[in-house]
């Protein structure tokens, strides 16, 4: 019998390149998502279930949905979160509150579950979250989703550290700036695209099968743990060479 992945944030961009790749391979999706409607390829091995997963009660209905069943999923992808382009003095206290419940919350609730469920079963299993490289490298306008993806990595080395010892796998990519309808309104025309790209020291934003690729690689792997692979480009490991 295929083994259970959960995705979640499964109505996002990257969802929308990651599930089609990993339903190639042999694994159920449970496809989760605070939309009521979102397009799914079409197949026996995908079933979709709406859920805030930022929340405990959220939560609550992914893990019923494998206790109905009597199931244990094996293997988490946690897609959920938000973006926001905002300083400071431009965040309010209901965008940073937001910010960090999509980003920080949610991964903390959806880990939390997943590993009980894999320990109550004696279960090995494997997580993988998605970060970004302002979690590791200052860039402005972005503290309050700097903040929540910081935690998001601590989080990530912590339970890491926790459960190696139950066999669980947690680890992260930590991406640039896709390339995807959830950036339009940044790459909103042709300069401002010419000016993310030149962050970049390989002069591209970066493809979200890249991304979506990287995950499947840590999926697979049972000797890799707490680690955070960047997917950005040379973002945050080194300065493009500026010519003119």
């Amino acid at each position: 019998m295929k083994p259970w992945m959960i995705v979640t944030g499964a109505s996002g961009a990257l969802a929308d390149v990651f599930i089609p790749l990993a339903a190639k391979h042999e694994w159920q999706i449970l496809a989760v998502s605070r939309k009521e409607d979102f397009t799914l390829p079409e197949t026996a091995d995908i079933t979709r279930i709406q859920a805030d997963v930022s929340s405990v009660a959220g939560v609550d209905m992914v893990t019923q949905f494998f206790r109905e069943r009597n199931e244990t999923p094996e293997y988490l992808v946690h897609l959920a979160g938000s973006f926001l382009l905002a300083g400071l003095a431009q965040t309010s206290e209901t965008q940073y509150r937001q910010c960090l419940a999509a980003n920080l919350d949610s991964a903390f609730f959806m880990l939390k579950a997943f590993v009980a469920l894999l320990r109550k079963n004696h279960t090995e299993g494997n997580a993988v979250f998605v970060s970004s490289v302002v979690a590791d490298i200052g860039v402005a306008f972005h503290e309050a989703v700097a903040a929540a993806k910081g935690g998001l990595e601590s989080l990530v080395m912590a339970a890491a550290a926790t459960h190696a010892r139950d066999g669980i796998c947690i680890n992260a990519v930590r991406s640039g700036l896709m390339d995807s309808s959830a950036a339009s309104h940044i790459l909103r025309n042709s300069q401002a695209r010419d000016m993310a790209q030149r962050q970049y020291p390989l002069g591209e934003l970066i493809d979200p099968v890249q991304v979506a690729e990287a995950i499947i690689f840590l999926l697979q792997q049972r000797q890799i743990t707490g680690q955070i692979l960047s997917v950005d480009g040379g973002f945050t490991a080194i300065r493009p060479l500026v010519t003119s």
